[in-house]
């Protein structure tokens, strides 16, 4: 007989390309119809639980004890049901249910259900105090963030909405910045553990979100801020993102190298820095000195970003900030008031005294210190990590040298300020050689030691 053509060997192979269409769209009817429902069904046994006591308010069918203990068994069942199902392997009789993941569902509305029967306990009737309210609160919110582990993101997602908007729905006639501020950074610790586990990025910086929020909110609102709850909670989650989420202790076998971009670290380098900026910046606080605490925020964010190198968006954080505060003390006279519309008389954006200037120096410092530094020790492995660093290590010092030139010297002839400017040249010419000389192969004039030297020549010329 004759072999077979491979067109003709090709042709079984039809019916079965044909029927790969059929089955993806069975599975998405299958999806839709079981699991969906499933979801939805949560969605009604959550919201059923928060209507049994309102409906039973309306109606006085019930006592306010009793309606708050049936909604509060209700709650409580549910999440003993998921744990069930989760530990026994039950199945429900309905094809293509189980990839809902019921268990999650369930503790899902029994934490969702909870919460809104302790705040009814305390926001409607007023059955238990602030204290307790917060406490129970945040122990449901970071209760429900822990049994995501087994759950999944969705649900610790729930935990710490629940947890973060806990504050605001337990008021109090004395609010204590220490119990917020305290019960933020256990939240954003426990948060921070799990999504490390997990490796959740998403949850982590929306946990760092909700704490730089409620910081920005405090100091903005509060009618007197408690300065050491402000850096309490800064240096807190600094703390966390180096030892917990960047920490190497609850993970196993995920290989992290030192030259990769770790993005959730954005968030508190933004919050942390926006904090440092209003400390310097807004009048109420530099008045009172707080200038120097927003100096050791920005020093922090340096040092966490040399002590855990993914962190590479706080030097970002730092060194913006670090210019804001410092193009801020800067007269609109000196740099032209036509220019910029405002009056000869104009006031700076920022406060200007010896503190200012002393701080200037020091933040000088650290950047050419830690910038020179962390770009020899990057040159060879990373080269954008040693541009990085290499581009604030000349960009803050210039900035913060040429704002205080301005502002306390005589810009047309002030030796004072041109003796520093030519030492700056010497050390920015000087780290360029430094760099260059870690390079593989050395002396290649990659782009830190271009940063370096394009100093050099900026503050020569």
């Amino acid at each position: 007989s004759e072999p077979a053509t491979p067109a003709e060997v090709a042709q079984p192979a039809a019916p079965a390309e044909a029927a790969a269409p059929a089955r993806a769209a069975r599975d998405v009817e299958t999806a839709l119809g079981t699991r969906w429902a499933v979801w939805v069904g949560g969605i009604a046994l959550a919201l059923g639980g928060l209507f049994l006591i309102r409906y039973t308010i309306e109606a006085g069918i019930f006592g306010p004890g009793v309606r708050l203990a049936m909604a509060g068994i209700l709650g409580l069942v549910l999440v003993a049901g998921a744990e069930f199902i989760r530990r026994t392997g039950f199945r429900v009789p309905v094809q293509g249910a189980a990839g809902a993941y019921i268990p999650a569902i369930l503790t899902a509305a029994g934490a969702f259900i909870l919460f809104g029967t302790v705040y009814a306990a305390h926001g409607i009737y007023g059955f238990i105090g602030p204290a307790l309210a917060f406490t129970l609160l945040g122990a449901i919110g970071i209760a429900t963030i822990a049994v995501s582990l087994v759950h999944g993101l969705a649900l610790a997602g729930i935990g710490l909405v629940g947890a973060m908007v806990t504050p605001a729905l337990v008021a109090s006639e004395a609010p204590n910045p220490w119990a917020l501020f305290v019960y933020l950074a256990i939240v954003l610790a426990a948060t921070a553990a799990i999504a490390r586990i997990r490796d959740w990025k998403a949850l982590v910086a929306a946990a760092f979100a909700g704490c730089g929020i409620w910081t920005t909110l405090y100091m903005t609102d509060a009618p007197e801020v408690n300065l050491a709850a402000v850096m309490f909670i800064s240096l807190a989650t600094l703390a966390v993102l180096a030892f917990v989420w960047l920490g190497l202790f609850l993970i196993t076998g995920r290989d992290e190298a030192e030259s990769g971009f770790d993005w959730p670290s954005i968030v508190p380098g933004f919050f942390v820095a926006l904090t440092a900026l209003g400390l310097s910046v807004d009048p109420v606080f530099a008045k009172a000195g707080d200038a120097l605490h927003g100096a050791v925020l920005l020093a922090a964010l340096v040092a966490v970003a040399l002590y855990r190198p993914r962190a590479l968006p706080l030097v970002f954080a730092a060194g913006l900030a670090t210019v804001l505060i410092y193009l801020g003390i800067v007269p609109p006279a000196t740099i032209g008031a036509d220019a910029l519309d405002v009056g000869l008389g104009a006031e700076p954006l920022a406060a200007s005294d010896a503190l200012t200037f002393r701080i200037g120096v020091a933040l000088a410092i650290v950047f050419i210190a830690a910038g020179f530094w962390a770009a020899r020790r990057f040159a060879a492995a990373a080269p954008v990590h040693a541009a990085s660093w290499a581009a604030w290590g000349v960009i803050a010092p210039l900035v913060v040298l040429t704002a205080l030139w301005l502002t306390f010297g005589d810009i047309d002839r002030d030796f004072g300020y041109a003796l520093p400017a030519l030492l700056l040249v010497l050390i920015f010419a000087a780290g360029g050689e430094w760099i260059a000389r870690a390079e593989e192969p050395p002396l290649g004039g990659g782009p830190a030691v271009s940063f370096a030297l394009a100093g050099a020549g900026e503050r020569e010329g």
